[in-house]
């Protein structure tokens, strides 16, 4: 009956640790040593009686010493860490003192139960003594290194660590005799803690920013404070470029072929994997903002043959103006308009290209330019009240985003990403005005055409729209008419 009230009482005790999540009281080493002590008990007189008795006892005492050394572990130092009492001491402390008590409860009990002298056993003979002390030189370095690793404490649980140009990866556990690295690939690294001590080390904090530098040539002729500029809006672009601290670019070499800048971005990766693919998607977006200022980035080569302009299948140069009104001719905004009023507008519109994850149009920005997608998709974004990030819709070729802006001088409403390499026809609001100005009634089909889609998407009513579709006219005859 007393076995079975510790047994209820070891499981009622881990119930409650589970539902106030306090550290678990540990059930396998105390569960055992109850096994033994049932098992001891109903034993038959004659096998109690027999020699195998003192180790029976043997077994019983050892049992109960481990299983009593680590609930007096959890009571002392496991259960009152998550209360605050007093400071939860390192693992390795913890597993050294467990080792230390564990030995001398071993000595004492082979000693008073089995009279046995494992001491002078050891000592007395030279040739075991020798044999244990070579075959713990490595283990005694390893533990000796470990110790002093946590009384220094050069890292922490967590940190991200590099040890020469192989090693590397986020520090899992330090133990008695080795410490484990997460690598960044997912492997798990065992090294004995004397090879960590004797190594140099880099520690990252886990969660602390790390800079990265950034060299990019760019062509002579493009003015440097148009250059920096154009680097820190690709920068701040960019997911995985931190706001704070904000980039900086600043010029860093003059070359024959070329000007170098030095970008300096913040991250919280503090990996190589993380910095392959920041600069891969920093170097990727700036190939894009460069074509779309028709600049390229400069080799040290020399050319001899004529260049027209990047020959990709999707490369916007291809577009000229016949490409240009068929485009706008397929548009759900420009589609009612005459050839001849389609080509007014296209001879002063061109063709531009984003790369995956730039942002075609950002929320809150002010804008006097609507696109129409010619090829690929972009996801339409909103910042909700709570600061999320909402993804409200997808769209492709042939649709048309940022009219709103160009039409009611409205601040964006949205931000439009591109989802990957994404030709866009880009129509300024002096593109539209001389043809408005010459055709006023192009404007009232306009107006017309907006409304409807706006009266769509929102699901207005027909009075509604007709409101809306007054107002947004008289914003239209003002700002291109003057009325």
């Amino acid at each position: 009956m007393t076995a079975l009230g510790l047994v209820i009482l070891l499981v009622a005790l881990w119930l409650i640790c589970r539902r106030t999540k306090l550290a678990p009281v540990p059930l396998r080493l105390p569960g055992l040593a109850i096994l033994i002590w049932i098992v001891h008990a109903s034993l038959p007189a004659s096998i109690a009686a027999s020699e195998n008795k003192l180790w029976l006892d043997l077994t019983l005492h050892l049992g109960q010493s481990y299983a009593a050394l680590q609930l007096a572990f959890w009571l002392t130092l496991e259960l009152p860490a998550p209360i605050s009492w007093w400071p939860h001491p390192p693992k390795i402390l913890r597993d050294l003192g467990a080792l230390t008590i564990g030995a001398a409860l071993t000595l004492i009990v082979l000693q008073r139960a089995a009279d046995i002298n494992v001491v002078g056993l050891v000592t007395t003979s030279a040739i075991l003594t020798a044999v244990i002390g070579l075959a713990a030189q490595e283990a005694l370095k390893d533990l000796f290194a470990g110790i002093m690793l946590r009384v220094d404490s050069p890292f922490e649980e967590g940190d991200y660590l590099e040890l020469g140009d192989d090693v590397n990866g986020w520090v899992v556990s330090l133990t008695l005799l080795s410490t484990r690295l997460r690598h960044v690939h997912g492997a798990l690294i065992t090294l004995p803690n004397s090879m960590m001590w004797q190594k140099n080390m880099r520690r990252f904090s886990p969660k602390g920013p790390i800079a990265r530098e950034l060299h990019i040539n760019l062509d002579r002729e493009l003015p440097p404070n148009q250059a920096t500029e154009l680097l820190l809006k690709v920068a701040e672009s960019c997911p995985s470029v931190l706001k704070n601290p904000a980039p900086e670019a600043i010029v860093y070499a003059y070359h024959d072929y070329a000007n170098t800048y030095e970008l300096e971005v913040w991250q919280e990766d503090p990996t190589d994997l993380g910095y392959d693919e920041l600069r891969g998607e920093v170097l990727s977006q700036i190939w894009y903002a460069l074509e779309r200022i028709d600049q390229r980035v400069p080799y040290p080569i020399t050319e001899f043959k004529r260049r027209l302009g990047s020959s990709g299948p999707e490369s916007p140069v291809k577009f000229d103006l016949e490409d240009r009104i068929a485009i706008l001719a397929k548009s759900p905004l420009f589609g009612q308009l005459t050839e001849s009023q389609l080509g007014g507008i296209s001879r002063l519109t061109r063709c531009i290209r984003f790369g995956q994850g730039e942002k075609i149009i950002v929320e809150g920005d002010e804008g006097n330019t609507l696109y129409q997608i010619v090829s690929g998709e972009v996801a339409v974004i909103k910042k909700m009240q709570d600061g999320e990030l909402r993804e409200l819709a997808r769209l492709s070729a042939p649709a048309i985003i940022g009219e709103m802006s160009v039409f009611n001088e409205e601040p964006r409403s949205a931000t439009i990403e591109a989802l990957g390499s994404c030709v866009v026809l880009e129509v300024e609001r002096d593109d539209l005005r001389p043809l408005l100005q010459h055709e006023p009634k192009v404007l009232e089909m306009l107006a017309a055409v907006i409304s409807q889609r706006r009266a769509e998407l929102l699901k207005l009513s027909s009075e509604t729209k007709l409101q809306q579709e007054g107002s947004l006219l008289s914003k239209m005859r003002m700002m291109f008419l003057g009325l």
